[in-house]
């Protein structure tokens, strides 16, 4: 699907901007040969017939066109002759794993080109801005990037917080239970991390790049926009981070849970051991046969009160170990 913007390139003052909007392909050839025009195409989930028109109308390189057409790229930025190529990531999740959405921007002089899927919602957000701000198009092709851009770099924020929030709940949960449910839970989110900062870091030094490039950063005030946006995104790595810290010490709460539950188990069992330890004597003893071999030795006491003796005992045993360690606070 192909949406385009087009404004003229040289707006006098007090005039409003009047945009010609998603123009046939002829019509946007015709745009593109004029100089006084202004053109923001998106291509929403392009065919293989959109991108070889792409290919003709803007005189894309081939390698520009062999990564539009596939996907996993870098985030990367290409420096041409007639244009700039950015490769961008907008992260998604999805079943339980976080994906990079990417977004390919060409900047020529009098033109913004972006080629991405439908699901990458920060260039709908960044071309309905501009669609209705007609004053963004009066500082030219750069601050639409900039925009485009912008809104990117925003979308880690809802899903940074979403982490901390499910973080802080697991840590409360692993303080009461550290349960193996919840030490899988931080594993998967330790990994949306990894995955986040692998798409961060990248797109980190193409904005530094883009500070230096001269045809973006033509003016200081340009130069400034863009080292706005890679300190925000210098923010969104440190977060990142932090968060990383956090699902460590998560983990490290859950382990330390599990071997005080383990050593709870052990000390419960060693207490029951040590209070039958007197019981099997004393019923070991008494279960001896006391023959000799002449005279046989005779317990001067009946079957029945020996019997009773023995349970007295084994009882008062038992109940004195238990008030015992129940005096050290062990069971």
């Amino acid at each position: 699907m192909l949406r385009s913007l087009v404004a003229p390139s040289i707006i006098p003052e007090g005039e409003e901007v009047t945009f010609r909007r998603n123009l046939t392909q002829e019509a946007l050839e015709e745009a593109l040969a004029n100089s006084e025009n202004l053109l923001w195409l998106d291509v929403v989930d392009p065919t293989d017939e959109e991108i070889s028109w792409l290919e003709e109308c803007f005189k894309l390189h081939p390698m520009i066109v062999s990564d539009l057409r596939r996907e996993d790229r870098r985030p990367s930025l290409l420096v041409y002759s007639e244009y700039l190529f950015l490769s961008l990531f907008q992260p998604q999740i999805r079943l339980n794993g976080v994906q990079g959405q990417e977004i390919h921007c060409v900047v020529g002089q009098q033109y913004l080109l972006t080629v991405r899927s439908a699901s990458s919602t920060a260039v709908d957000s960044a071309y309905d801005r501009a669609a209705t701000s007609p004053e963004y198009w009066k500082r030219g092709v750069t601050y639409l990037l900039y925009l485009t851009v912008q809104f990117v770099v925003d979308s880690y924020y809802p899903l940074l917080d979403r982490v901390s929030n499910q973080l802080s709940k697991l840590e409360e949960k692993a303080l009461t239970n550290g349960d193996r449910v919840t030490q899988k839970s931080v594993f998967m989110i330790k990994q949306q991390l990894i995955n986040l900062r692998q798409m961060v870091a990248p797109q980190r030094e193409v904005l530094s790049n883009a500070i230096g490039e001269e045809r973006l950063a033509k003016t200081s005030e340009d130069r400034d926009l863009f080292r706005h946006l890679y300190e925000r995104l210098l923010r969104v790595y440190d977060v990142i981070d932090s968060q990383r810290d956090l699902a460590s010490n998560v983990l490290d709460l859950v382990e330390s849970q599990h071997s005080v539950q383990m050593a709870n188990a052990v000390s419960r069992l060693t207490i029951f051991s040590m209070i039958f330890l007197p019981l099997t004597f004393l019923v070991g003893l008494f279960g001896l046969n006391f023959v000799t071999t002449s005279p046989e030795y005779a317990i001067p006491i009946s079957g029945e009160s020996l019997f009773s003796l023995i349970i007295i005992l084994t009882a008062i045993s038992a109940a004195l170990m238990a008030w015992f360690f129940r005096r050290k606070g062990w069971l």
